[in-house]
């Protein structure tokens, strides 16, 4: 005989509930052990079958979700081998769950980072806390993968850690956006150099670890006629040149320096631990060298250059943004002093670059205040002595320290594009000038105003001028307007739409300085030019070198066939007038006749100018 054990549901005839009753026959047995009968015993176990019902389903729904789960999921001994690991881990390396289970991670998938791994299950066997970390890997398709894992100690009844359960969720596409962050934030995206904020980290780390009798030199490289080439050939090509001086920078300097740029045709080169000032020399001396080497692209060769400033730690400042300061007032002073060199930083460079801050300053209020003034020196026939004519000159009377020669702030307007504003006001207070001359007499007056290059970047000077012509009253053929021949140099259709839009107002063009500048005689019949303004440094020389004579000559002798009016500047004395005269020049300016008059003395002006000998060869 055996104990007979079974269940079975039963119904409460009362309320009709369900029951489980397990029931239990056991033999009894008698003195003799014959089998005297049957004992039965029966229980409700209702209450714990539906617990492991429950238990049942709970642990069907975790596998459930470990198994189709998106992260990877592994169990860890003491020993840090995998006791478990679910589908997703398991796909990831090459053998499957059999290539994963009973290896610590430094066995598979191997690698330094696996290494600390380790260490982190060692300490959550230890401490019986959580962990959380980065862990960079390779699957089995060669991808690199990161995940984010996460340790959790596995209790036994005891209270001690008898396994360690390790979630990691795949962080990839995250972390590779922080790389491309990170790019963003410290590279190029052009050249893929450092850019200036990485630049000025690597700075600082040179400073801070800087050996005695060593210096760190930054050196700033500004491209020179990069704009040009941008102008011209377009951005694609601009940024093809960029990424080749970029390689050609990187292959000038040593291991460990730091090749950047800062935006725009703008480069920088931090060079740490000098012993010898040749050494920046030589570098410097490289990199103009190889940026001065032609550029292929596409199908044409494209020439450029580049001016190199340096400023050096400690010598020159202990400080990283004065370092950056420093060595880009260098660098432009090597574009002040002719391009294609380098400079090193020196104390007046501050000093200077300070006068001119404050030069700037006052120019700018000297707008508002109304401290510029108009002189116009008078242009005579030469054969009848009469006045036909002036030249506007800007004059800027500053209180307190008087007359600032043009010389001083001219070429500071046009660096700063002040130019713009100070030019409009010219033109409005000449055209004033010549509608009150002109207006109170039966002979014209010419008024020359001079036009620079940055008003013509502005694009609407063409509208600009009609407006004050509007304004003012003035006539077009009351004005002439003075270029250099640099300006026709630019590769720039709006120079010659703007010219052509004076030509047909009736306003006449002269080009100022002839013969001084980059001189092309096909530039006299494409555009509309109808005076050349012969340049003092000729005039002044006629009478006693006869290489200038000979070159006035030239120069009278192409007007004269292309039907083109010829000024001479700066005649200073009668024998100079002669010279000119006789060659067959129309008019003339300059101190012998008359210095700059303020407006207010032109009215009051002879009608002829004869020469007086008392201002002969008197500036």
């Amino acid at each position: 005989m055996q104990v007979c054990i079974d269940d079975e549901w039963v119904v409460a005839p009362a309320n009709r509930e369900r029951t489980l009753i397990e029931t239990r026959l056991l033999p009894v047995f008698d003195a003799g052990g014959t089998v005297a009968g049957v004992l039965g015993v029966a229980r409700d176990i209702t209450e714990r079958r539906r617990f492991e019902e429950r238990l049942a389903r709970r642990e069907h729904e975790f596998r459930t979700l470990v198994e189709n789960s998106p992260d990877t999921v592994a169990r860890y001994g003491k020993d840090c081998r995998r006791i478990y690991v679910n589908p997703t881990f398991a796909s990831l390396s090459v053998g499957g769950a059999d290539a994963l289970l009973g290896k610590a991670p430094s066995e598979f998938p191997g690698g330094p980072d696996t290494v600390l791994y380790e260490k982190h299950i060692a300490d959550v066997f230890a401490t019986a806390s959580d962990r959380e970390f980065e862990l960079s890997w390779q699957a089995n398709d060669g991808r690199r993968l990161c995940h984010l894992i996460r340790l959790t100690p596995e209790l036994g009844a005891n209270g001690t850690v008898e396994t360690v359960l390790a979630v990691g969720r795949d962080i990839s596409e995250l972390q590779a956006s922080r790389v491309k962050i990170h790019r963003l934030a410290y590279f190029d995206a052009l050249t893929a150099l450092p850019n200036r904020v990485l630049f000025n980290e690597h700075l600082r780390q040179a400073i801070s670890v800087s050996l005695p009798d060593h210096v760190t030199a930054v050196v700033m490289i500004d491209l020179d006629r990069f704009k040009g080439v941008n102008d011209t050939m377009g951005h694609a090509v601009g940024d093809e040149l960029l990424c080749e001086a970029a390689r050609r920078l990187l292959a000038c300097v040593r291991p460990g320096d730091t090749v950047a740029r800062f935006g725009g045709d703008e480069f920088a080169v931090l060079i740490p631990e000098v012993s010898a000032r040749d050494v920046l020399e030589q570098i410097s001396a490289t990199i103009i060298d190889r940026l001065d080497e032609p550029f292929l692209l596409g199908a044409r060769e494209v020439f450029v250059s580049c001016s190199v400033g340096i400023a050096l730690y400690p010598d020159d400042s202990t400080d990283a943004k004065d370092l950056l300061r420093y060595a880009d007032s260098a660098m432009y002073l090597a574009k002040r002093s002719g391009r294609r060199g380098y400079r090193f930083y020196t104390k007046e460079l501050t000093i200077e670059a300070t006068a001119r801050l404050s030069l700037e300053s006052e120019l700018r209020r000297a707008i508002d205040q109304g401290e510029l003034e108009l002189y116009y020196q008078p242009q005579i026939l030469l054969r009848s002595a009469e006045v036909i004519g002036s030249e506007a000159l800007l004059r800027w009377n500053h209180p307190g320290v008087g007359f600032i020669r043009p010389a001083q702030f001219v070429p500071l307007a046009e660096e700063t594009g002040l130019i713009v504003d100070i030019g409009r006001w010219v033109l409005r207070e000449a055209c004033r000038a010549a509608t009150e001359w002109n207006s109170a007499s039966d002979k014209s007056h010419k008024v020359s105003i001079n036009l620079s290059v940055r008003q013509f970047q502005a694009r609407d000077l063409a509208v600009t001028i009609a407006e004050i012509l509007d304004e003012t009253g003035c006539r077009p053929e009351w004005l002439e307007f003075e270029i250099t021949e640099s300006l026709l140099l630019e590769e720039d259709d709006s120079v010659m739409t703007s010219l052509l839009a004076f030509s047909s107002m009736g306003i006449s063009i002269a080009i100022d300085d002839f013969g001084t500048g980059y001189s092309a005689l096909s530039y006299l019949t494409r555009f509309p030019i109808d005076t050349l303004k012969i340049d003092r440094t000729f005039v002044q020389q006629v009478t006693t070198d006869r290489r200038h004579a000979e070159l006035v000559k030239a120069i009278l002798s192409i007007a004269r066939c292309l039907g083109q009016r010829v000024v001479a500047e700066g005649v200073e004395t009668t024998e100079q007038a002669a010279f000119l005269e006789a060659h067959g020049c129309e008019v003339a300016q300059g101190f012998l006749y008359s210095k700059p008059l303020p407006k207010s003395a032109m009215p009051s002006l002879p009608r002829r100018l004869h020469p007086n000998a008392t201002n002969e060869g008197k500036p």
